[in-house]
């Protein structure tokens, strides 16, 4: 018993967080005195509770990982992708996510969750009790699989049996992962799947309100993932993992995503993307791979622009300001401004991302300023508004689609600081709507049906048993993504269209033709006399995937991307890291990027030579406190890792 009060003490401080989703009333029903707390009050739920609710990340730390590290990496936020993206760290950053009052924490009261529902078995007496403590044992061992691949897949090495009373050792990321996939395999069998929580128990579960069968499905789908990340590394035992999962119990449908409720306050229920001055802008990777794609025009889309934009062709690039854009990259539309919106966007893009000044969008994001995105403008060496013939160049922003130079930096840019407009964010670009920023009360989506098909279409791709087709899949993956963001209207033609975005991929799955180059116009942005260029597509050969632009992997994965953002940035870089897919541009900057990881990799010509892994990162650097606090342990997980603790040393599982 005074086992079960020591341990009250912590789920009790924890229970508080549920205010998000219960009353008072409910809450002080829950909030017993711990002083007279026994075996009959200290539930395991309350543990798992603590547990999912703190992995959501509060505001300090959602900004430190899920904005800096994670969506720089995944290329989701532009001035954001100067982080991680360029080889960027901070001890501090990665501390306070690996230390105990958080990820640790998180995996710590999983465990917790396990261990108590082990030790209060013996004092179930009904047979409901029995079945849904059995049943929060193998949910807690699901979010658990869910919290150690988290670690692992960000900084590598875990010791997998941590918190759990002795010592433990680091293991390698291979033997954690076949940890995890036998816990996901045991867990779901365990589940009693015809139990159904009460309604008290329920409201403790912000994920599925304690449904078995969503919770199976959830730990068959994430074993799927877990498989899949083996592809590249371990084929056979990622073929045989894939294979075994019940196909008839995953996420498939909207009705059984993973996700947890957000809310507009200042504790782990805010929105990952909530603070306002995160401005969460597009970046060029994501604009490219937007533009263009599936052929749908944005007047039919939003009738309402048509005559507040300017519509451009698709073989128009835009003002060319070759003074104010690094050109040592590989990305094919560096340099030019946007001077209105492609005639052809991904339904997707404008309920992702809101234009300047876009105010008739239900999803527009105001930064606070509604009526200076027309007074932007070039800089000149001593930082005054360009002048040409004594004519200030003046940049109209309102409307347009443009992009933050992936990584650029105006530090290691010369080029890039004088550019007044593309580095004028959040007033200048498309930025992340307010369904998810601001102070956003969407849902945090950790597991979606279209992730399912899209996982299946990949297997089938390679002739595994997956139970369907590749195409049918990959279909069914794009139209649960266009119901999740509410334009399935387009889905029907938008699957047959073969036109190519900017990185020369179609939507089409038979459509494998690789993209030619064409003839493009801009207009020089200096002169405004017009002019015409040889459009380059991405050289599949100098990329990390060689196989070419408009494979059906890659037509796949460029699917998954976009249906995965925002709140998949993750698993977004791992697939990156797993197939160098989608096709990224190289950083963008003119000079060594100094102090940084990625200074002893990148280079002012690395764009000419071709990509290698040292340009992109690969992994979270282990904080200064581990070493501190457990010497040994840290040194056994450099080892392990096989490399230096740096954000470029590749995970067991990436591309080599």
């Amino acid at each position: 018993m005074k086992k079960f009060n020591k341990i009250f003490f912590t789920l009790a401080m924890g229970a508080a967080l549920m205010a998000g989703t219960t009353s008072c009333d409910d809450f002080e029903e829950i909030n017993i005195n711990p002083g007279v707390a026994g075996a009959e009050v200290v539930k395991p739920y309350y543990a798992l509770n603590n547990s999912i609710i703190g992995a959501q990340q509060d505001p300090h730390i959602a900004e430190r990982i899920a904005v800096y590290n994670w969506a720089s990496a995944a290329r989701i936020s532009g001035s954001n992708s100067t982080y991680l993206s360029a080889g960027r760290y901070d001890d501090g950053y990665n501390n306070d996510y690996h230390g105990n009052s958080f990820l640790s924490g998180w995996i710590k009261n999983a465990t917790m969750a396990i261990t108590l529902a082990d030790e209060v078995a013996e004092q179930m007496t009904t047979t409901h009790d029995q079945n849904f403590n059995k049943n929060t044992k193998s949910f807690a061992r699901i979010w658990r699989a869910v919290l150690i691949s988290e670690y692992a897949d960000n900084f590598g090495p875990y010791p997998i049996e941590a918190f759990q009373g002795t010592n433990p050792e680091f293991n390698s990321v291979k033997d954690v992962y076949y940890f995890l996939l036998d816990e996901l395999k045991a867990a779901v069998a365990d589940i009693v799947l015809t139990e159904e929580a009460t309604s008290e128990e329920a409201k403790s579960d912000p994920l599925f309100g304690f449904n078995a069968q969503k919770w199976a499905k959830y730990g068959n789908s994430l074993r799927l993932r877990l498989a899949m990340r083996l592809s590249r590394v371990d084929n056979a035992k990622a073929k045989s993992e894939f294979e075994a999962v019940d196909k008839s119990m995953l996420i498939t449908t909207m009705a059984d995503i993973a996700k947890v409720k957000e809310y507009d306050q200042w504790n782990a229920w805010a929105g990952i993307y909530s603070r306002s001055w995160n401005y969460i802008d597009i970046t060029s990777t994501m604009s490219n791979i937007l533009t263009g794609l599936g052929g749908v025009s944005v007047a039919e889309q939003r009738p309402d622009l048509v005559g507040v934009a300017n519509f451009k062709p698709m073989n128009y690039l835009g003002l060319q300001f070759a003074d104010h854009y690094a050109d040592k990259t590989d990305n094919p539309t560096k340099g030019y401004w946007m001077d209105g919106i492609p005639e052809n966007l991904d339904p997707r893009a404008l309920r992702l991302y809101c234009l300047p000044n876009d105010e008739a969008a239900d999803n527009f994001m105001d930064y606070g300023s509604t009526t200076n995105h027309d007074k932007y403008y070039m800089k000149d060496e001593a930082g005054e508004p360009l002048k040409i013939n004594g004519d200030t160049i003046k940049i109209l922003a309102s409307h347009t689609w443009n992009y933050y130079p992936a990584a650029s930096r105006t530090a290691w840019s010369p080029k890039f600081a004088k550019n007044g407009v593309s580095g004028s964010y959040p007033y200048t670009l498309p930025v992340l709507c307010k369904t998810y920023g601001g102070n956003s009360q969407s849902s945090r989506v950790w597991f979606g049906p279209w992730e399912t098909h899209f996982l299946l279409a990949e297997a089938a791709l390679y002739g595994w048993n997956a139970g369907t087709t590749a195409e049918a899949a990959y279909e069914q993956g794009i139209r649960t993504s266009f119901e999740n963001f509410g334009v399935s209207q387009f889905v029907d033609a938008y699957l047959q269209s073969e036109d190519y975005n900017r990185i020369g991929v179609s939507v089409k799955f038979s459509h494998t033709a690789e993209p030619t180059d064409f003839t493009a116009n801009y207009v020089n942005g200096y002169d405004n006399q017009p002019g015409t260029t040889t459009y380059e597509y991405p050289d599949a050969s100098k990329s990390l995937y060689k196989d070419g632009l408009n494979t059906q992997l890659a037509k796949i994965i460029t699917q998954k991307y976009i249906a995965q953002t925002p709140y998949g940035s993750l698993e977004i870089w791992n697939d990156r890291r797993r197939l160098g897919l989608p096709w990224f541009d190289i950083p963008n900057n003119e000079t060594v990027m100094v102090g940084y990881d990625m200074a002893n990799t990148w280079t002012p010509t690395t764009y000419e030579t071709g990509q290698t892994i040292g340009v992109f990162p690969q992994r979270l650097r282990y904080p200064t406190s581990l070493r501190n606090a457990d010497e040994a342990g840290y040194n056994k997980a450099l080892e392990l890792l096989g490399g230096e603790n740096t954000t470029i040393t590749p995970l067991w599982w990436a591309i080599h």
